[in-house]
């Protein structure tokens, strides 16, 4: 194990919808739903993660920056990890 290593405690709900945005993250051909209830569970668990380190950098997911958003999530998300993740606009992607 590494010296800088996080134990964290998930429940068996958490641990599955875990797993699966990591596999709908790393394949086309995995699918997701796509409902705010579900949505709204994952941004639940992102934030709780950020809790073991406020600070950490997420080098491999970018936000992008509109003026409006479609979804719910987008602009509180944005508010809550715009220190941890790089944001990009239109014009830089």
């Amino acid at each position: 194990m590494s010296k800088n290593s996080l134990n964290v405690s998930v429940s068996e709900k958490d641990l599955s919808t875990l797993i699966s945005a990591l596999l709908f993250s790393c394949s086309v051909n995995v699918t997701s739903n796509t409902n705010e209830e579900y949505q709204a569970e994952l941004f639940k668990l992102a934030k709780q993660l950020k809790e073991l380190k406020p600070d950490i950098k997420l080098n491999n997911v970018q936000f992008l920056k509109e003026e409006n958003y479609e979804d719910v999530t987008s602009n509180t998300l944005f508010e809550e990890f715009k220190n941890n993740l790089e944001v990009v606009t239109f014009e830089e992607v």
